[in-house]
């Protein structure tokens, strides 16, 4: 069975995907923060299910527009099972109901695919109540919820770390639903401070690493749970933990050179996809980077290869950064409406549509530059 797991952003939706993944061999994750970007992850998910099977993708396309499979005859049913878990997340009514309609498309297509919500917010009441599949418990966190479900249905594929989960979704437990006297609430408060200050690796343009990250920041909590002054211990422990994480040497190496030795190695691997020209000059593309001048500098000095570096921002502000190859404030002023120095710069994109997708931010990007070329 594949399994593909939307979650929240905070310390219960990554622990629900760190306990759903001890159950799963097959899975994929993905996070949301609210808003939008909870629709556009589902649609990410059913769209990587609906093209898993050329043969199912093309009877989705007829169920979805009324057509008659020219062999209907012929079952089209796929012996892969699907399971679409969502947890520490409430859907509205309307992205529920589409996200019903769309799993019955799936369905008539062939598709075996089912899913399982797993939340406490009593703002999904209206959810739960029309739907079997939405599962809500508001005395309880997501991930406790999820691991006592999951722990019902299936079988931890490593049971020798029974213990250690079971305290992981108690201690979670107490801070998310605000136990004081619960199971090592005072972890707990360590625990979410941990995660939401996990900031190092982009969320956007490393999405994989960046929960991978949180994820060895969570398994190094094992070390200290059940410490009597474990709390105190895994706090003053935790900047050598997070630089470890991240590939670094805590004794020689601040946490800045770590985190911009990790950053360089992730984009540099991402090259054919984030290259944008202007004019003769060969650039670098990312999103939502923020703070780059340590970053975009070291970046173009591991690859001389580049003239200048761009990171636009989720509000569409633009900075740019050379290394004497490229006049980005020349640059800056043509194409963003902004300026500064040769070397550093910036501006910002006139009309900028927010996106959770790297390809949405490229596309404008690209859209500016071609037009730029096009005037010449």
């Amino acid at each position: 069975m594949k399994v593909f797991h939307l979650s929240h952003t905070d310390l219960d939706g990554y622990g629900c995907q760190f306990i759903a993944k001890e159950f799963f061999s097959h899975i994929t994750f993905y996070n949301a923060n609210y808003g939008r970007e909870v629709l556009v992850r589902l649609n990410n998910i059913l769209d990587s299910i609906a093209h898993s099977n050329v043969q199912n993708a093309q009877e989705l396309l007829n169920a979805k527009f009324g057509k008659t499979s020219k062999n209907p005859q012929k079952s089209t049913k796929t012996e892969e099972k699907y399971l679409v878990l969502i947890t520490d997340l409430n859907l509205t009514l309307s992205e529920a109901n589409l996200l019903y309609q769309r799993i019955g498309e799936l369905k008539i297509a062939g598709f075996d695919v089912e899913i399982l919500l797993l939340d406490h917010h009593i703002s999904g009441q209206e959810c739960a109540n029309k739907y079997d599949w939405y599962h809500l418990d508001s005395t309880r966190c997501a991930s406790k919820i999820t691991f006592e479900t999951l722990k019902e249905l299936y079988t931890l594929l490593n049971p020798t770390r029974l213990e250690w989960i079971t305290h992981l979704s108690e201690m979670i437990n107490s801070v998310d639903i605000w136990l004081e006297d619960g199971y090592k609430f005072d972890f707990g408060k360590v625990a979410m401070g941990a995660i939401s200050g996990s900031f190092e690796l982009n969320r956007f343009m490393f999405d994989e690493e960046h929960r991978d990250y949180k994820f060895a920041i969570i398994e190094s909590m094992k070390d200290f749970l059940e410490s009597p002054n474990g709390e105190v211990e895994f706090d003053n422990n935790l900047y050598m933990i997070k630089k470890r994480a991240l590939g670094g040497d805590p004794k020689t190496q601040t946490m800045d050179t770590i985190t911009s030795n990790a950053q360089v190695e992730l984009l540099s691997a991402k090259k054919q996809l984030c290259t944008i020209t202007y004019d003769d000059k060969k650039g670098f593309l990312s999103y939502s980077m923020g703070g780059i001048s340590v970053l975009a500098n070291l970046f173009l000095k591991c690859n001389p290869e580049y003239d200048f570096y761009l990171d636009v921002n989720p509000r569409g502000n633009i900075s740019l950064r050379a290394n004497g190859n490229c006049d980005v404030s020349l640059m800056s002023k043509e194409l963003f409406n902004g300026g500064g120095h040769k070397n550093a710069s910036g501006g910002k994109i006139e009309g900028f549509k927010e996106s959770f997708a790297y390809g949405d931010i490229k596309t404008q990007v690209e859209y500016i530059l071609n037009q730029h070329k096009e005037s010449l």
